[in-house]
């Protein structure tokens, strides 16, 4: 009986986070540098009406996030949304879903990185500066991220459950900040006449669907992800997995809209010297709350003015602790998912093995690793952003379109949370799915998806690996085919969405939404009859242990 319980200290993940703790690192995961930067960021795109791209995103996340309720409370395991594919399509389309997933985890740690430096080069200049109008980490600011990662490498390898206590009161902080924003600012510096005076939609309802993928909105709404992730770490999960998800979605929009609000009104055109509806000189601002209070302090009363002064350094040390916490929660949630790949075999088997706290330490290291080597490149917050959220959603795309097969493969698994009309809702989601990759513009289309094809030549190690069994070919090769259509689509399309014109809006939106019906179907029609993998295999426990 000891060494069995020895076996499964080594071996398993630790069952230590409650409900509380896992939809605080989904809150804590969500507010992060993008409440900030993508804001303000997408007033480029869309002028006043990014309060409208929040409210779509934020529609469009709980359809597409819905089906990983179900999944996660239905298996919770460590890495779920990079393994399910693998029981629907086979290996090698379970493999590119969780590449695609693999490539948007390992460089949010270096993006969460970025961030803190650029903020804390207020008082610190030498951690950052800009070279041809980019900016840059400088070699200290590059040390300074290093540092960062090292402490969350350490602070996890304490176990999950420390993580969560320290993530728990963080996040609590950060709430806190975001609310006296929400709150507070409006009283002392708030122009309603922002939201009409240059037109509420300036530039077009083409650039309110492109500010959603481009400039860090649907980035944003990355939080609830990583409690997907951890639902294998997670008491009783198939009850709090939907709630957290559930929590943190809820939570996470209110806050988005609001503060898109609060920026909107804050700006004080006459402070920057600029004409009004000048919309790209806010989305260039480096530490837009501050800098836009910072200036609008000389437009109002003495007594604002030095309230706003004192929200400034709020604001400034809210934006270096904010993507801190974040940068932790997404290198846990990325450790967790190289920790299911190896499950999976598609790493090498030492990624799977956990010390005595239950932490998957090898993963860890190499998610840490990946943020270090992410982090040394990095030219900006913007510049990669976009390029992960179009790998996250080819994710989000083979998971809606997995959801069909799934309830009818493997009916006798028992799911807490039942999706209901299934069919109806995967093939929105799906719809929805392809349409986020499209707006997030050409060439960054032909980046991303490139990179996610680019799995296939990595997918060979498993192949080997595995005998060459289980391919599941004939299930998932309409996957690259629709990878690759969809870059050609993105070439062919509007201006807006930097293509060459063929097709402009809004029939090009038209077309791509009609491609993706095409394939969802195609997905149906292709999908196994008969379990690729048993239930037994789907269900195994893993070793895992409670505290």
């Amino acid at each position: 009986m000891a060494a069995r319980r020895v076996n499964a200290i080594r071996h398993g993940l630790k069952r230590a986070l409650t409900l509380r703790d896992a939809a605080l690192i989904g809150i804590g995961g969500a507010i992060g540098s993008g409440i900030l930067f993508a804001a303000a960021g997408g007033t480029a795109y869309a002028g006043p009406a990014v309060i409208v791209s929040w409210i779509i995103a934020a529609i469009m996340i709980a359809f597409i996030t819905v089906p990983y309720a179900e999944i996660a409370s239905m298996v919770p395991k460590g890495g779920i949304s990079a393994r399910i594919g693998y029981y629907v399509y086979g290996s090698y389309g379970g493999f590119l879903s969780g590449w695609a997933l693999f490539l948007w985890s390992a460089i949010i740690p270096a993006i969460e990185g970025v961030a803190v430096a650029q903020y804390a080069s207020y008082w610190i200049p030498s951690l950052y500066h800009v070279v041809g109008g980019i900016g840059l980490l400088t070699p200290l600011g590059v040390i300074v991220a290093i540092i960062i990662t090292i402490f969350f490498a350490i602070l996890n390898l304490m176990g999950v459950s420390k993580f969560g206590r320290f993530n728990s009161w963080l996040t609590y902080l950060k709430i806190a900040a975001v609310i006296l924003f929400i709150v507070l600012v409006p009283l002392f510096l708030f122009h309603s006449s922002n939201f009409t005076s240059t037109g509420f939609v300036p530039y077009g309802w083409a650039g309110v669907l492109i500010a959603i993928p481009a400039t860090g909105i649907l980035f944003s709404f990355g939080g609830y992800r990583q409690v997907a992730d951890m639902a294998g770490e997670m008491k009783n999960p198939k009850k709090n997995v939907p709630l957290a998800i559930g929590t943190t979605l809820l939570v996470q929009s209110v806050f988005y809209v609001l503060m898109a609000i609060v920026i909107v009104g804050a700006v004080s055109w006459s402070a920057l010297g600029v004409a009004p509806g000048t919309w790209s000189s806010v989305s260039a601002l480096s530490s837009p709350l501050a800098d836009l209070m910072h200036v609008g302090a000389g437009t109002v009363s003495a007594f604002a003015a030095s309230a706003l002064g004192a929200l400034v350094v709020l604001a400034l040390l809210f934006a270096i602790f904010s993507p801190f916490g974040t940068f932790g929660v997404y290198l846990t949630g990325a450790a967790r998912i190289i920790f299911g790949f190896s499950k999976e075999n598609a790493f090498p088997r030492i990624f799977s093995k956990v010390n005595r706290d239950g932490v998957p330490v090898w993963s860890l290291a190499l998610a840490a690793v990946l943020a270090v080597v992410f982090i040394i490149p990095l030219p900006s917050w913007y510049s990669l952003v976009d390029f992960v959220v179009v790998a996250a959603v080819v994710n989000f795309a083979l998971v809606s379109a997995s959801l069909p097969a799934l309830r009818r493969l493997y009916p006798e698994i028992k799911r807490p949370f039942r999706i209901p009309y299934v069919n109806a809702w995967s093939l929105v989601a799906f719809v929805m799915s392809t349409l986020l990759i499209y707006w997030a513009t050409y060439p960054t289309t032909l980046y991303a998806l490139g990179a996610t094809l680019i799995g296939s030549v990595f997918y060979i190690y498993q192949a080997n690996r595995s005998g060459w069994r289980n391919l599941g070919l004939k299930h998932s090769v309409w996957i690259p085919l629709f990878v690759i259509g969809l870059i050609g689509l993105s070439y062919a399309g509007g201006s807006g969405t930097g293509g060459v014109g063929l097709v402009q809006f809004p029939y090009d939106m038209v077309a791509v939404a009609a491609y993706a019906v095409v394939f969802w179907g195609i997905a149906q029609f292709t999908a196994p009859r008969r379990q690729i993998y048993g239930s037994g295999q789907l269900l195994a426990e893993e070793s895992l242990t409670s505290t």
